[in-house]
């Protein structure tokens, strides 16, 4: 039976008419077909058009294990394209920032709060390695920062003696050494790049970027902390769920296994605590608060540096904090006194004790009333008196010159250096005093006023300094008297 055989009206339900009725006025009969018709009408339509044809035979028979095999090969050799550098250039912060601000809004609060107390930042290629690699490269970044050649040679016999850790547990010198050379020629770069005063550190990024040095390093990294661990079970099966030897053979010794919190105190512990260089991690999550969640990992703080990493769920990047600012304030030497005699001073004229807490600002003799003078032709006879008053010019009179007597020629007077420097206050002479005192470097807890020296006057200790938070300037009116 084809389905041409089939009348139209055989299943056709609004069509399906007795041949002796006609349908009534409208688009639809006034007598609808039941329910129970319908159904029967289409399933002799389905008996219809299947009755010649076989049912389908699905086949679940599982794969034979050579082709499971061969699917699993495809599988572990399958590399995603991800793009960029395996350890980028320092860049602002700002650009993650951006990728939350549409995000979560606690993600995008906390990247926001970041990009203001971490401005930089390197990203790491997300390969599975960043992880590791974000902490070796960060390593190497500390020692370089250092510019001490003594301490990068250092920690070179220090992580070549962590041999003795492999050694123990049964690796092979002939198998690690390969990676033992790539990190012992990273120090060399670093101490050579010391030595020249170089201040680039583009070199290491180059060196991370190569991926043969990047997974030498990593790989010698894993093993030294795989060693570590299995050497120190108590302070980390407790936090397993599986054999630590397990552990170490698929989370810690596989390439391309992204770190785990374990494993990572594992590595700082093992490996970078050595060496005084702090750890620290960033979290960003969706706690509270408008910050992330810092936690450091390394026992010594602070250290000689710090390695800051941002973890955001299953990655690992690096951060690196705003570089605290000096303060180049004029520092005045209190320790100058202590060891100076004032007993030679005329202190009869002097209008201040002298005592150690008011002699104890530095170059007191350089100041500008008893700088030195310059070279004449001839020298004074008190190079420290007051200045002379000035010769009136006066009308020469014509008088017959005096007899010259003829005496032998005395040698002309030579300066052999400059004048000798004072060991004692000259006596005050009656034009006014030589040291200007100023008025408001009186102290409260001072009876008598100190001496305006030329470090103390620029210094914000003065009252009289700008600078100076009990600062108040004062105004001059020239027919007022010299104080």
């Amino acid at each position: 039976m084809s389905l041409s055989d089939i009348h139209r009206n055989h299943f056709d339900p609004l069509n399906h008419f007795h041949p002796r009725e006609e349908p009534g006025p409208g688009f639809y009969s006034q007598h609808l077909p039941s329910t129970a018709f319908v159904t029967h009408g289409i399933s002799q339509l389905s008996s219809a058009l299947y009755a010649h044809q076989t049912p389908p035979i699905f086949n679940m028979n599982p794969l034979s294990p050579e082709e499971m095999e061969r699917y699993q090969e495809l599988s572990n050799k399958f590399e995603p394209d991800l793009p960029g550098l395996l350890v980028s250039h320092k860049q602002s912060t700002d650009a993650i920032a951006m990728e939350y601000a549409n995000a979560d809004p606690a993600f995008a609060r906390k990247t926001n709060a970041l990009a203001v107390t971490h401005p930089q930042s390197r990203i790491m290629k997300g390969d599975g390695n960043c992880g590791w690699r974000a902490v070796a490269f960060g390593y190497f970044e500390n020692l370089f920062n250092l510019r001490d050649p003594l301490q990068a040679h250092r920690e070179l016999v220090r992580i070549k003696s962590l041999n003795h850790l492999l050694d123990q547990v049964g690796q092979q010198e002939h198998l690690y050494e390969i990676f033992v050379d790539a990190t012992e020629e990273v120090f060399g770069q670093i101490t050579g790049a010391i030595e020249r005063g170089e201040r680039d550190d583009s070199f290491l990024a180059e060196l991370f970027n190569d991926e043969y040095n990047s997974n030498a390093i990593i790989t010698h990294f894993r093993l030294l902390t795989s060693a570590w661990m299995k050497l120190n079970p108590h302070r980390y099966q407790a936090f397993l769920s599986m054999p630590l030897d397990q552990y170490c053979a698929t989370r810690i010794e596989t390439v391309k296994t992204e770190i785990d919190e374990v494993g990572l105190q594992g590595l700082v512990d093992g490996v970078i605590d050595g060496s005084g260089i702090a750890v620290e991690i960033l979290y960003l999550d969706r706690s509270e608060g408008d910050a992330v969640t810092s936690h450091v990992l390394s026992q010594t703080r602070p250290g000689i540096g710090a390695i800051r990493l941002l973890y955001r769920p299953g990655h690992y990047d690096l951060l690196y904090q705003v570089e605290p600012t000096m303060n180049m304030q004029p520092v005045v030497n209190f320790q100058y006194a202590m060891s100076s005699n004032y007993a030679p001073w005329d202190t009869s004229d002097l209008s201040f004790d002298v005592n150690s807490t008011l002699m104890a600002i530095p170059n007191l003799m350089m100041d500008a009333p008893f700088a030195l003078a310059p070279q004449m032709s001839q020298p004074p006879s008190d190079p420290y008196r007051a200045s002379p008053t000035q010769e009136v010019y006066q009308t020469p009179v014509h008088t017959p010159p005096p007899p010259t007597p003829v005496t032998s020629p005395q040698p002309p007077i030579r300066l052999t250096g400059p004048p000798p420097i004072m060991s004692s206050l000259p006596p005050r002479s009656n034009d006014g005093p030589q040291i200007r005192l100023n008025p408001l470097v009186m102290k409260p807890n001072l009876s008598h006023s100190l001496p305006v020296t030329a470090p103390f006057k620029n210094s914000p200790y003065n009252q009289a300094h700008f600078q100076n938070q009990d600062f108040e300037p004062i105004h001059w009116e020239p027919h007022e008297a010299r104080k």
